[in-house]
């Protein structure tokens, strides 16, 4: 079929309109968006800025809003999302447009859980009362305050008749933090005491002459009674008792063989220091211990004992690297640890049922049992099929990468580049003595130091040959603790 000129002219500009006529802020917009999923926020923030100045999108707010979050600008991050997540489709918004319309709404539940609240409570009504946060006025402080994490807060108080009150607060994420304000009282003025005239002599009579006293009859010393000294006679000294002697001190145990309950806690902190993501870890375990008394007051212990690095599926990327290199990290290690330990005892009582204990430790770990799992991961709010919803969100919520490119669309999460192009369901990470041929260096432990300085505990014997031992301790990778029996031998 053939269509009139006019017609195909008219299709041919519909059709080639959109590319000859670029939309004001399309470029920076593009750019910005590159910038923000290769982690590049610096550089994004300034782009997408300007993008949304020009002409606001969706799919340019939204990778926006994702920059400000990750830098801490939550309440900035906040109110972008829920604009967006307000908004409805309109004519020429893009399919990235409707997923930037979609992912606001959890996104911006996800932030607002994540800003930290502030209230100030007075204690009692105070009359005027004025309560300023960063110089501005609050209208009711006991209603929850918003601000962003990290940031320094200067609260001040004024009321009548009360001294102004200051203090600097600085809030975390997450964080719910309630002031009780209590002010101070003005100190009142004082008169000066009002001074009195001198008291008026009084007039005192000569004192009347008594007439001296009459003579009283005395009667005779009576006979001192049957077994009471008599005049002349000296009585006897009462008898003096010994004092009791004191009970002779526990005797000393310079042997014991103990066991107990030991574990290691791991904060998220700890993963923080080399990369982004990692949780809080608690690794069980036990320990058989033996220890012998060394000048009185110091013990030294050897122990082997046993520990259980068991973690469930935790995103992480190393410090510096963009979204695109998370990965999911899975662990069912178990080791055995030998190590001596120099305990310093310091009685808290004469018989050392209680005392308070000091030391170190050091030693040796040998990871005998279990892997170390490594799968690449993407965002679990993507669209199959449609590359551009697979955008930076939530790691704790991450999936597993079936395969390269799979699930489709995920090529820059899912991928066979550099380090982890292997890094799929079933990858086992090798020692940290292998090195596979073009690939660096394995990280599962194998042999690894320990140590823990200080260590500080309590000890009770409440028996002879029996006592019991609490003690907790600073490690290289967190806190260490542990309560166990000891016996003596």
């Amino acid at each position: 079929m053939r269509l009139p000129i006019a017609s195909l002219v008219g299709l041919l500009a519909v059709l080639f309109a959109h590319p000859a006529l670029a939309a004001p802020g399309d470029k920076e917009a593009n750019q910005g968006i590159n910038a923000a999923k290769g982690g590049f926020c610096k550089r994004a923030i300034p782009l997408l800025e300007s993008a949304e100045s020009q002409r606001h999108r969706p799919s340019s707010a939204v990778p926006l809003a994702d920059c400000y979050a990750k830098q801490g600008e939550l309440l900035k991050a906040s109110e972008i999302y829920h604009a967006v997540a307000s908004e409805k489709k309109e004519r020429g918004y893009t399919a990235r447009d409707v997923a930037a319309i979609t992912s606001a709404k959890k996104k911006a539940a996800q932030t607002d859980a994540r800003i930290p609240t502030l209230v100030v409570k007075p204690v009692e009504p105070y009359e005027g009362l004025v309560v300023e946060i960063n110089g501005e006025a609050i209208g009711d402080p006991s209603t929850p305050q918003r601000f962003d994490p990290g940031v320094q807060l200067v609260v001040v108080a004024r009321a009548e008749g009360h001294e102004e009150s200051s203090q600097k607060i600085t809030l975390k994420e997450k964080q719910r933090r309630e002031i009780k304000l209590r002010l101070k009282p003005k100190p009142a003025a004082t008169k000066p005491p009002e001074k009195k005239p001198p008291p008026r002599p009084v007039a005192t009579k000569p004192p009347e002459k008594k007439p001296p006293p009459r003579p009283v009859a005395t009667k005779p010393p009576e006979k001192p009674a049957e077994g009471e000294p008599g005049a002349g006679e000296v009585a006897e000294r009462p008898v003096e008792m010994p004092e009791p002697t004191a009970p002779p001190r526990r005797r000393q145990r310079d042997v014991w063989l103990g066991a107990g309950f030991q574990g290691f806690f791991i904060p998220q902190i700890a993963f923080q220091l080399l990369g982004e993501g990692g949780r809080n870890v608690f690794v069980p375990g036990g320990d058989i211990a033996l220890s012998t008394r060394l000048g009185g007051r110091f013990d030294l212990v050897f122990s082997v004992a046993y520990a259980r690095f068991q973690m469930p599926e935790t995103p992480f990327k190393p410090k510096g690297h963009p979204d695109t290199d998370y990965e999911i990290v899975e662990s069912d290690l178990q080791a055995l640890q030998a190590g001596a330990r120099l305990v310093w005892n310091i009685p808290l009582d004469r018989d050392e049922v209680f005392a308070f204990r000091l030391g170190a430790g050091i030693g040796v770990g040998w990871t005998f049992l279990g892997d170390l799992y490594r799968t690449q991961a993407y965002p679990a709010d993507a669209v199959p099929g449609d590359p551009s919803s697979f955008v930076p969100g939530d790691p704790y919520r991450y999936k597993k990468c079936r395969g390269p490119n799979d699930p489709a669309g995920s090529f820059r999460y899912c991928n066979q580049l550099d380090y982890d192009a292997d890094h799929y369901p079933g990858y086992v990470e090798p020692s940290w003595f292998t090195r596979p041929s073009g690939k660096p260096q394995g990280l599962k432990p194998v042999v690894y130091p320990w140590l823990v300085l200080p260590e500080i505990g309590l000890a009770l014997r409440p028996w002879d040959r029996v006592a019991f031992d609490l003690r907790v301790g600073a490690s290289v990778t967190g806190l260490l603790g542990g309560l166990g029996m000891r016996v003596a031998l």
